[in-house]
């Protein structure tokens, strides 16, 4: 507020000028209305003629501790919310363009489904905080930090809209149009736009009128922490239980012993033209090879080695599970040979060496 501004208001005041005719002055003087609406509104009228001034809002380094960790939360929770439910829509409608039923492992739907546990609970904590003190302190409201985080929130979410329609035109004009893909644009549009319209309204109030009391929330707020908790609760649906992680990660690393131990035979039959009698011939002398491991990591039991023929050879090991739907394992087949295509308990797989390079 310019200085000159607030000078003129208060000694306008003090001399007894009515608040509309000070308005219209300095109106029709060329000033915007907005702040001479913020000039008036900054002194309060006494019963002794002199105005008093109101108490201007200071932001401390602890409210812009607040806004930063709601805001950041709520990034976070739109962005791991939206994540979720593309998975799930590409788990309900796969599309036979991709090899892959989803498009995201286990590990990361673990991981955002851990972050919406986290975050959003964070920020309800954090925001009901900053709701009471703006009951308490109303003209708070007008506090730099909130409107500047606020106002940078509306611009993220005015991108992802525009962006979104982007999108959604290029895929029409593609002929890319697909259930799957409305889908995932309408749950673009939603977070979004309720992120959007509840800080746009709440921003548009606020200026439409003067400080008031935090109202509660209303009902799109409800709606969407509603469908927070309800997406989060798909999220451990599609995690599947502690149990049932703790076993594919164990089958998932004696996939990796056995893809190790077949390379471990592989070069030593490179290397002496032989395979190896037993599976402890591989701690010997082999430089250039990593030891792999020989034993189950849970029973100690050594993994199962028997030659079958001058170039073939068997490899057994028990297994938690049959082999995992995650994609993560299907990705790269490579890592561990076909060792992740495998019933639940004891299997066993052929292996034939290749040929040995020549002279």
């Amino acid at each position: 507020m310019s200085d000159r501004l607030d000078t003129f208001v208060r000694d306008a005041l003090a001399r007894g000028a009515a608040r509309e005719q000070i308005r219209e002055a300095l109106i029709a003087s060329g000033w915007p209305a907005a702040e001479v609406d913020a000039a008036l509104g900054a002194w309060v009228d006494t019963p002794f003629g002199v105005p008093a001034p109101r108490r201007r809002v200071q932001t401390s380094a602890r409210e812009a501790f607040l806004y930063l960790v709601m805001f950041a939360t709520l990034y976070v929770v739109a962005f791991d919310v939206g994540a979720l439910l593309f998975v799930w829509i590409e788990r309900l409608l796969p599309d036979p363009m991709f090899y892959e039923q989803w498009s995201a492992g286990l590990r990361a739907v673990r991981g955002w489904t851990a972050a919406v546990l986290i975050a959003f609970p964070v920020f309800l904590l954090v925001a009901r905080h900053i709701g009471g003190i703006l009951r308490r302190e109303p003209e708070k409201r007008a506090s730099g930090v909130r409107r500047w985080l606020t106002y940078l929130t509306l611009f993220l979410a005015a991108l992802v809209l525009i962006g979104n329609l982007m999108v959604l035109v290029s895929g029409l004009l593609a002929g890319e149009l697909t259930l799957r893909f409305v889908l995932k644009c309408a749950v673009v549009f939603a977070i979004a736009g309720v992120v959007f319209g509840h800080y746009f309204a709440g921003m548009r109030r606020e200026e439409a009128d003067a400080p008031v009391a935090s109202r509660s929330p209303g009902w799109l707020a409800r709606g969407a922490a509603i469908a927070v908790v309800l997406v989060a609760g798909l999220g451990l649906w599609m995690s599947g239980s502690p149990v049932a992680a703790r076993s594919h990660a164990l089958d998932e690393r004696r996939e990796r012993d056995l893809g190790e131990i077949q390379a471990a035979v592989n070069q030593h039959y490179t290397r002496f033209a032989v395979l190896p009698d037993s599976l402890g011939a591989l701690r010997g002398p082999n430089p250039g090879t990593r030891v792999p491991d020989l034993r189950d990591p849970v029973t100690g039991a050594p993994y199962t080695y028997r030659v079958m023929g001058p170039t073939r050879y068997e490899l057994c090991a028990t297994f938690d599970g049959a082999s995992s739907k995650d994609p993560d394992a299907r990705r790269a087949p490579a890592r561990f040979g076909e060792f992740w295509r495998h019933p639940a308990g004891r299997a066993c797989f052929t292996i034939d060496v290749p040929p040995r390079p020549g002279p």
